[in-house]
């Protein structure tokens, strides 16, 4: 039956097996090679004696990734088989067969249906090889137990002849090789590995391995799961640490070869460099020169372009704040004479009123008098008319009296003439006034005006003095480049007595030219050094002098010391200086100085110059000069030579010449014209100043007579107003007398015409109401011309008030104005003079730049971008960098001596040994960043590894004692397991060591060697094999692998030794923690222990297999068999093929 239901399973999976091949055909492996054929394999199911098997088949037990029960491995036309499904159990289990039957298929089934390649296996290479012969493809199905709580997992491997690849499926579907390896490997089989993984083909491989790959076989299989990575980073950063160590060895060498061969020539090399950065100091220098030429010239253009431009806004700003004050002068110019006009009009509109007051003043007069007559009359009317007669005598008497007084007259012209002077005087007074204000003003201008120019004579004298005086001008020029310098002067002028003798200021400051025409030549002589040099006369001067101020205060100084030198009488001309007139020359240049003698024989001693012969015109014929050999330096007109030896064949002279520099420190002509300038500007401040005094004595005359004249005319003024009253006073007078005599007249008329006293009566009435109301009407007229005289003389005083107001202002705005013009002229006369600064300064700078720009043109462009890379923003001074040539330059003349060959020599072994040395100190970080990679995870490998060789060896050497000694007794085997170490963890492995006798040390165990030397083939061979068991059972246990598999690992053995192993094998892998475990033997001994957890798988192989077992079909076999497995405690069924 259970035969039958296998075939119809079996039928079953073949209908469905073809189904999902036509499917997955068109699914081809690309990362795995195809895997071979097989044949069909079915298991022997023991049924005799052995109620235990139900338990060993619980899949409960089962170890995720162990082949479970009831599927295990099912093949197809896979190597000899057409259709084979064996179910393995879930610990030891032991396939048995006759050798040709296919035992080793099942090896290949488990390796190539879990993915691994066909070279596992130690045969054919090829997927197609495993494919049936006569078939195109074939399969392999593999069921794994799964997880924990997991779903077992199915493999299928289609494999394809034609093709050679294969097609995949996980659990029934489609899927890639990729998949299908992920899904293995998170099961940990080794399959690759031949301590759980050990097929037929590949025992010698086993047994050849060598200790370091048993090391890595060992650590796949059992420990710690990371041993294995962490001995390959070991490997890897091992080796990267070797080569980094060898790589450091060799660049050491190297270096220090090269160190040696350089040290020989550094000095040298050290000179010709020093040459070489003086030649290119020189020519940085003579472009720097003009660079800084420029600089300076470019600096002083923008000062006077800020100094055109400032001016410029000066002259605007002067004229913009003059034209409000022009504008506000204008307007009350005009506001002035409107208010004149309206004055004229008031004072004329006064007149006429007062006129008018004056007439009706005069007609009152009349009129009260009339009153005073008419009321007189009425009072006497009561009178007798006797009394009217005498009044008519008294009237005539006395209106007799009266026209003899009226006789006379007073001219009637007297008082207009009067008023016509006064108003003349009041006039003139105020035109007087009017020009004493102006005057004041004018006089106040010209009092600022003469402080303003007191103060530029006082500068300008200044300037004269400042100009007089050489030794200050020089020592400005050092207060300006030599900040040292200048305080050191400061400081010796204030500590002279502290010295023996006395210490020269420097030789700028003490040294004059007698011919300004040889100044330039002079100058051109000195270089700045010589220039800023003090100069002492004894050594103990010289000693105090720079501790106090170089070595206490760090001052850069010159100093030099006499004591001791030759005189200056010593100092000695190859030429008398009348033989030098005759070739042309003027003198030699320490004729054309003065200064104290020590100061001249320092001359002699740093600059020569009682060797170089001058001539200020160009009048001397070089060539002459030359062939006559006496002079090494002399000046001709602007232009120096200097005659040298040539360095080279014949050493014949060669001279060089080049022009004179600018005249700068000893510029006489240069201040002499600023002396000139100052001395003009004086003359014409002094020339301004007289004109201004002549100008104030003027107006202070003026003034005088004005004052005198304003004087007089108040006198003459006080004097007619007098006259004006008196003669007033008479007409008045004259008035009144001859309004009486009038009035009289008609009194006595009208008495000697009176009417009766009722009619006077009524007449005196009448005329009395007509008198007053003619004195009424004067009243009131009276009082509109007192109203109006008032109004007109308010508006006056008002008019007056402002018309001062106006003159206080224009008063104000015109000193303002002058004040402003003053300024206006000073402004446009700085903005003239800046002008022609400014143009001047323009044409220089564009002239520098010109300059500056050939240079840079004649260079190259690596000089280019070297000059403008470090000196673009250089603030060296022209003469400092003139006076840095002069001393590269005189550098330059000494002989060096050195080539370049050899230099260049040196500089390349120099480039070596630092691109070396940067290789040596890169790698000797990355030898420590190595060393500590490979400490730390040392750190974890070693201690791991060391505790799972220790239970590796404690199990291996139990075994080996226990049974080996069973096996040969009394020869005293033992076995031990040691880690051999080594500096290359490459080369790091496991010792398996041996004896089988006890007068035999334990010696390594190889696959070509024992521990007792060279034996007999067969002898070895069971030792090898014996071993190499052990060895794999003692890994058992430790194993993470969820199987393991060993194929015929008995050849070789005798009977009793493979008893013995294969007792030893039970006893491990059928204990409940142990995993699966599959044993392949083509023999099957007497006496063999068997376990209720062990299995056992027979292989039946023929072309006809039976639907049902029959037991009386073969009754020997069956019941032999039975007899044997109850005589061993053992469980084996076979069935008949």
């Amino acid at each position: 039956m259970a035969s039958e239901r296998s075939h119809r399973r079996t039928k079953r999976r073949r209908e469905d097996q073809g189904e999902h091949v036509d499917e997955g055909r068109e699914f081809t492996e690309r990362n795995y090679d195809a895997l071979e054929d097989g044949q069909r394999l079915q298991q022997a199911a023991d049924t005799s004696s052995h109620p235990q098997n139900a338990h060993v088949e619980d899949s409960s037990q089962t170890m995720p990734g162990s082949g479970v029960r009831d599927r295990g491995s099912t093949c197809e036309n896979f190597v000899t088989y057409d259709a084979v499904e064996f179910f393995p159990g879930p610990h030891l289990n032991m396939i048995i067969g006759p050798n040709g039957t296919g035992k080793s298929t099942v090896v290949c089934a488990i390796a190539l249906g879990l993915g691994w390649k066909p070279s596992v296996l130690g045969r054919a290479k090829d997927i197609a090889s495993y494919v049936k012969l006569g078939h195109q493809q074939g399969w392999v199905e593999i069921e794994l137990q799964g997880l924990q709580d997991g779903p077992n997992l199915t493999v299928r491997r289609v494999l394809f002849r034609e093709s050679n690849s294969s097609d995949w499926m996980l659990n029934g579907r489609m899927a890639s090789a990729r998949e299908v390896h992920e899904a293995i490997s998170q099961f940990h089989i080794e399959v690759g590995n031949l301590c759980t993984f050990l097929p037929q083909d590949r025992v010698a491989d086993f047994a050849s391995m060598t200790p370091a790959r048993l090391l890595q076989e060992t650590q796949h299989a059992a420990g710690d799961a990371r041993l294995s990575e962490w001995h390959a980073d070991l490997i890897i950063h091992g080796q990267q640490l070797s080569t980094i160590k060898t790589r450091i060895e060799r660049d050491e060498q190297e270096r220090d070869h090269l160190e040696e061969r350089n040290q020989v020539l550094e000095r040298d090399v050290r000179r010709y460099e020093q040459r070489v950065e003086l030649e290119k100091q020189v020519a940085i220098l003579n472009a720097r020169i003009p660079y800084a030429q420029y600089r300076e010239a470019k600096l002083r253009y923008d000062r006077a372009r800020a100094d055109r431009s400032l001016a410029k806004q000066t002259v605007r700003e002067v004229e913009t704040a003059m034209e409000p004050i022009n504008n506000q002068k204008e307007r009350i110019e005009q506001n002035a004479q409107k208010l004149d006009l309206r004055t004229t009009e008031q004072r004329k509109e006064a007149e006429s009123v007062h006129v008018t007051m004056k007439r009706i003043l005069h007609d009152r007069e009349q009129g009260e008098l009339e009153m005073a007559g008419l009321h007189e009359q009425e009072k006497l009317l009561e009178q007798a008319e006797s009394n009217r007669q005498n009044l008519i005598t008294e009237l005539k008497s006395k209106i007799s009296e009266l026209e003899k007084q009226t006789e006379q007259a007073p001219p009637p012209s007297t008082t207009s003439q009067l008023d016509g002077e006064l108003r003349s005087l009041k006039s003139a007074l105020r035109t007087i006034t009017e020009d004493m204000r102006e005057n004041e003003i004018q006089r106040t201008d010209l009092a600022s005006e003469e402080r303003r120019l007191l103060s530029r004579r006082q500068q300008a004298e200044q300037k004269l003095t400042q100009l007089d005086n050489v030794r200050h001008q020089r020592i400005q020029i050092l207060a300006q480049a030599d900040q040292d310098t200048y305080k050191a002067i400061q400081w010796l002028a204030s500590h002279r007595e502290l010295f023996q003798k006395e210490i020269y200021d420097p030789v700028l400051v003490l040294l004059d030219v007698k011919q300004p025409d040889a100044a330039r030549a002079i100058e051109s002589c000195l270089n700045w050094n010589i220039q800023r040099t003090f100069v002492c006369q004894c050594r103990a001067d010289y000693d105090l002098f720079t501790r106090e101020l170089i070595d206490k205060r760090g001052w850069r100084l010159n100093v030099v010391e006499l004591e001791g030198g030759r005189a200056l009488e010593a100092y000695t001309s190859p030429m008398s200086v009348d033989d030098l007139h005759s070739i042309g020359f003027d003198d030699y240049a320490i004729n054309l100085v003065d200064a104290p003698s020590d100061v001249l024989r320092y001359l002699c001693q740093a600059a020569h110059f009682h060797l170089i012969p001058i001539a200020a015109r160009p009048n001397v014929d070089a060539e002459i000069v030359e062939r006559n050999g006496q002079f090494q330096r002399y000046i001709i007109g602007t232009t120096i030579f200097t005659t040298l030896l040539s360095k080279y064949g014949k050493r014949l002279p060669v001279t060089q010449s080049r022009e004179l520099k600018p005249l700068r420190n000893f510029a006489h002509s240069a201040q002499s014209e600023v002396r000139e300038q100052a001395e003009r500007d004086l003359a014409l401040i002094t020339e301004s100043l007289e004109r201004l005094s002549s100008r104030k004595h003027s107006l202070e005359a003026t003034h005088d007579a004005n004052k005198q004249e304003y004087r007089q005319l108040a006198e003459k003024r006080d004097q007619l107003a007098e006259q004006q009253r008196e003669a007033q006073h008479v007409i008045n007078s004259y008035r009144k007398t001859r309004a009486v005599l009038d009035a009289e007249r008609q009194k006595l008329q009208r008495e000697e015409t009176r009417a009766p006293i009722s009619v006077q009566r009524k007449t005196i009435a009448d005329q009395r109401r007509k008198c007053a109301l003619e004195l009424g009407k004067l009243a009131e007229r009276m009082l509109r011309s007192i109203n109006s005289l008032m109004h007109s003389r308010e508006e006056c005083d008002i008019l007056m008030l402002k018309s001062i107001t106006f003159a206080s202002q224009l008063s104000q705005l015109t000193g303002m104005l002058r004040e402003h013009q003053s300024k206006l002229r000073d402004a446009h006369h700085v903005l003239e003079q800046t002008l022609m600064t400014f143009t001047q300064v323009k044409e220089e700078t564009l002239a520098c730049k010109r300059r500056y720009e050939r240079r840079m043109e004649e260079s190259d462009d690596a000089f280019r971008d070297l000059f403008r890379d470090q000196f673009a923003e250089d603030v060296a001074s022209v003469d400092q960098l003139e006076l840095e040539l002069q001393s590269a330059q005189a550098a330059l003349d000494i002989p060096w001596g050195v080539g370049p060959n050899v230099v260049e020599a040196f500089k390349q072994r120099k480039a070596k040994i630092a691109q070396l040395n940067g290789t040596i100190d890169a790698a000797l970080l990355e030898k420590a960043q190595a060393e500590a990679k490979i400490e730390r995870i040392e750190h974890n490998w070693l201690p791991a590894l060391e505790r799972l060789i220790s239970k590796v060896n404690e199990r291996f050497s139990l075994a080996f004692q226990r049974r080996c000694s069973s096996l040969i007794a009394g020869l005293g085997c033992a076995g031990e397991i040691r880690l051999a170490r080594d500096d290359d963890y490459e080369k790091w492995g496991i010792d398996v060591l041996v004896k089988f006798r006890d007068t035999e040390p334990l010696k390594l165990l190889t696959g070509q060697r024992q521990s007792g030397g060279v034996r007999h083939e067969p002898r070895l061979t069971q030792e090898r094999s014996l071993s190499t068991i052990l060895y794999l059972l003692s890994l058992t246990e430790l194993s993470r692998s969820p199987f393991s598999l060993v194929d015929e690992i008995n050849q070789g053995m005798d009977p009793r030794a493979e008893r013995a192993v294969h007792n030893q094998m039970v006893a491990i892998t059928c204990r409940s923690e142990a995993s699966q475990y599959f044993l392949i033997t083509p023999k099957l001994l007497s006496g063999l222990q068997y376990h209720p957890l062990m299995k056992v798988l027979l292989i039946n192989n023929g072309d006809w297999l039976p639907e049902r077992l029959n037991c009386t079909f073969v009754p020997y076999t069956v019941s032999h068999v039975l007899a044997s497995k109850r005589a061993r405690n053992a469980s084996l069924l076979p069935i008949a093929s």
